[in-house]
């Protein structure tokens, strides 16, 4: 039976030390799809990413593999576990973690309060640096591309770096060089205007792409969705058109100042300039605790599940009061 059979139908024996659960898909990206795996020897539950060859040419997968190797270590990164190429397709395991950012804005009514944004924003914000540090820029931040931790819930990574790539030369810090005429990568709902302009992405545009990313999750939507247009080019070229000439008013609507201070910043950038991350995190720290006099970490998806729990308990507690009414009753009757 070949290795496409086995992934339909049965669960596939990996390296003989990993399993991957039949039809038992938890995602895709931007080159190949996501399966739940499982550690044979310890049953720790993995994620496998598999990408079908073509051509025997060299997989994409394995450039974000080896992208992820390299980036171990790094605030916000899963944790890679192993790969192999076999028969025509490539396998990627690597940290199962939790759902993402789309996902849970659906949980919450397509709503995240401020709170969350800021909190979400400075630790983006330390990730994006990270990576930066590293020389690389992910190029498609969007929600899909940033997950919670299974039990670190309110730990927040970056995935699927199939579309990622080096801007300095890691051995000698050369910084790549300005072009135009590109071709745009990534998502265009969340792409920066320079890259809407065809420019060559730097820092900037990943920090542009995330500021996107809180004014969608405060929202649940952004002002340039459902555009109508007869081609793709057509609906790239409108939504450029409305990122450019929205009124900040419009853009950020209820959102503090702050963000709009933010957007200014980053599109103030030069191709190779260097982002004061700092200033930026300490917009929304200063923010959080004029707003809330605290900075510790809070989500709202955290909170519904305590509420949850809370409800849980109290109605427990009600079934238990009734029955003990309905007791003393009984015994009354009794007597």
């Amino acid at each position: 039976m070949n290795v496409q059979k086995q992934v339909l139908q049965n669960t596939l024996n990996i390296g003989n030390k990993y399993f991957l659960y039949k039809q038992k898909k938890i995602g895709s990206g931007a080159f190949g799809e996501v399966f739940l795996g499982q550690n044979r020897q310890n049953s720790q539950l993995i994620a496998i990413k598999i990408e079908k060859l073509k051509n025997n040419l060299n997989p994409q997968l394995k450039y974000e593999t080896s992208l992820l190797r390299y980036l171990q270590g790094s605030e916000g990164i899963p944790q890679y576990y192993y790969s192999i190429k076999l028969n025509d397709y490539y396998f990627l395991l690597m940290e199962l973690l939790g759902p993402n950012l789309e996902n849970l804005l659906n949980q919450m009514n397509r709503h995240f309060t401020i709170r969350t944004i800021i909190t979400l924003g400075i630790q983006m914000i330390n990730i994006i640096e990270n990576l930066h540090k590293a020389y690389v820029i992910h190029r498609d931040i969007k929600p899909e591309n940033f997950v919670i931790g299974i039990n670190k819930k309110n730990k927040i990574y970056i995935i699927d770096f199939g579309l990622s790539k080096r801007f300095r030369n890691p051995k000698n810090g050369e910084h790549i060089p300005y072009k135009d005429g590109k071709t745009l990568v990534g998502t265009a709902k969340y792409s920066s205007v320079y890259t809407h302009l065809g420019i060559e992405q730097s820092r900037r545009d990943d920090l542009e792409s995330m500021i996107y990313t809180l004014i969608y999750l405060f929202n649940g939507n952004l002002p340039w969705d459902n555009l109508k247009a007869k081609n793709k080019n057509e609906k790239y070229q409108k939504i450029l058109e409305v990122k450019m000439n929205i009124s900040n008013e419009k853009l950020f609507k209820k959102l503090p100042k702050e963000f709009e201070c933010l957007l200014d910043y980053v599109r103030s950038l030069h191709f190779d300039g260097i982002p004061d991350y700092d200033m930026m995190k300490g917009k929304l720290s200063g923010l959080l605790e004029a707003k809330f006099s605290i900075d510790n970490v809070f989500y709202d998806w955290n909170e519904k599940k305590k509420n949850e729990s809370s409800n849980e308990c109290i109605n427990l507690s009600t079934a238990s009061d009734k029955k003990s009414d309905q007791e003393s009753i009984i015994n009354l009757k009794k007597n």
